[in-house]
C-alpha cells in the first residue's frame, strides 16, 4: 500500500477511510489507484466522476449509499468533514491552544508516545475551532528522540489531552511548557472543548492563568467528566 505523503492528498484519503468504513484502507487506496490510472495526487482525484468510481468499486464490498457517494465526491474535491476542516486564518489573538492525541479527530484515544496525529484546537473568544492537524513523522537519521519530536510538534500549545502518557514523556512535554492531561476513555474531543470553553468563561486554574497571562487564583476544575 502506498500511503500518501503530501498533506492535501493524505487528508482526502483519511476522510474517505472514515466515510467508507466497509473498505479497508489498503483496498481504498488500490481502488483509487485503479480508477485514477496514474499515481495518486489531489488534482486527478478531484476530476474523477461518480460513474468511474462506482464502476471500479470492489464487487465484494457493500456499495456506498447515495449519501456516502455525495460525501465521497465532496472529499475528493477537498471539502472535508467538519472535524477535519482547519481554519488557520481565524483567531487573532488566540486565548488558548489545546492539542488532542487522536486517531480520527473525533475521540481522545491516543497514547502520546505512539500518536501520529495531533488535532490543534484554538479559542479566540468566540468558540473553539480546529486550527491545524499535525502529523508526526519518524525520521530515519535517529537524531531526535520520538517523544521529544512530538513535544516540539505541539510546543505552541498550552494543553495536551491524551489517553495515556508515560512519566519521561510527560516530563518532556512539561519542559516544552505544555500541560499534559490524561483522559479516561471514551471521551469525545467535542466534550472536552465544551469543558474548556466553560472554563475560559469562568474559573481558570492558577497554573493556566499564569501560562495565559491572566492571573486568576481559582481551583483547578476536573476536565475529565
Amino acid at each position: 500500500m502506498n500511503v500518501p505523503t503530501d498533506d492535501a492528498l493524505f487528508w482526502r484519503v483519511f476522510a474517505l477511510a472514515q466515510l467508507l468504513p466497509q473498505l479497508p484502507p489498503p483496498a481504498l487506496i488500490s481502488w483509487l489507484e485503479l480508477v485514477c490510472r496514474q499515481p495518486l495526487s489531489s488534482a486527478p482525484l478531484a476530476r474523477l466522476s461518480s460513474a468511474a468510481l462506482a464502476q471500479g468499486f470492489p464487487a465484494d464490498v457493500p456499495p456506498p449509499s447515495e449519501t456516502q457517494w455525495r460525501q465521497v465526491m465532496a472529499c475528493l474535491k477537498g471539502d472535508l468533514p467538519v472535524h477535519l476542516t482547519t481554519h488557520p486564518e481565524r483567531g487573532q489573538p488566540l486565548q488558548l491552544r489545546a492539542a488532542f492525541a487522536s486517531s480520527d479527530g473525533l475521540m481522545v484515544d491516543g497514547h502520546f508516545g505512539q500518536s501520529k496525529l495531533f488535532f490543534i484546537y484554538a479559542f479566540d473568544g468566540l468558540e473553539p475551532f480546529l486550527l491545524q492537524v499535525r502529523r508526526y513523522r519518524e525520521t530515519s537519521d535517529g537524531q531526535e528522540e520520538g517523544n521529544e519530536a512530538r513535544a516540539r510538534l505541539i510546543s505552541d500549545c498550552h494543553l495536551l489531552f491524551c489517553e495515556a502518557i508515560g512519566g519521561p514523556a510527560a516530563a518532556r512535554v512539561i519542559r516544552n511548557n505544555i500541560h499534559p492531561i490524561k483522559i479516561k476513555p471514551p471521551m469525545d474531543i467535542s466534550q472536552q472543548l465544551q469543558a474548556l470553553q466553560t472554563m475560559l468563561g469562568g474559573r481558570i486554574p492558577p497554573w493556566l492563568s499564569k501560562r495565559l497571562g491572566k492571573p486568576q487564583p481559582y481551583a483547578q476544575p476536573d476536565f475529565s467528566v
